[in-house]
């Protein structure tokens, strides 16, 4: 099941860096990719963003929307309820701006995760996951031309699981509130 999913994952990882490089990039910048600053060097974190954006709403509105499509990745790393856990997921979401940079976002991240020998039953678990996230933040635009910005997110929100089953947490939360900066190029 783990190969299964790891082939897909990186089939949608191919497929959507391959339809991004061909986009023609004339008129307003609508297209985005984006990743996490810091999340990936925190100890027991080590979660690995990569996402790409699009603006859905029309571009003389003053309320842009942009939707989100990326992946989760957190490979191998220590835990507090297992050993070591796997998580890859592909995340969708929606940002809805509404004063300049000034925004609120919602995400579904859907996938699969294994965690080795559960500190409470020494068991080894695998699942599918589904996690959900929502975050208010402000998107500064750090440098801009024609063709392109370079833009800072800090935000602050919450993330939980819907689906998933590592063993027994005991008493451990399974939501969290978290914190992340993200770099992204809007082009």
């Amino acid at each position: 099941m783990k190969n299964i999913f790891l082939l897909l994952f990186g089939g949608f990882l191919l497929f959507g860096t391959s339809t991004i490089a061909q986009i023609n990039t004339s008129g307003p910048k609508k297209w985005g990719i984006e990743t996490e600053l810091f999340q990936p060097f925190y100890p027991t974190v080590h979660i690995i963003r990569i996402q790409a954006t699009i603006t859905i709403t029309p571009t003389d509105s003053k309320l842009k929307g942009d939707l989100i499509i990326g992946a989760y990745i957190r490979p191998n790393v220590k835990h507090d309820v297992v050993e070591k856990i796997n998580e890859y997921m592909l995340a969708v979401g929606y940002r809805q701006y509404f004063w300049k940079g000034l925004h609120l976002e919602a995400k579904s991240n859907m996938g699969y995760a294994w965690g080795t020998k559960n500190l409470i039953d020494n068991k080894d678990y695998e699942t599918p996951t589904w996690f959900w996230e929502a975050n208010v933040g402000y998107r500064f635009n750090v440098i801009t031309n024609k063709k392109s910005s370079i833009y800072l997110i800090p935000q602050f929100g919450g993330i939980g699981n819907i689906v998933a089953h590592i063993g027994p947490r005991g008493g451990k939360p399974d939501n969290f509130l978290h914190g992340n900066i993200v770099l992204g190029i809007c082009f």
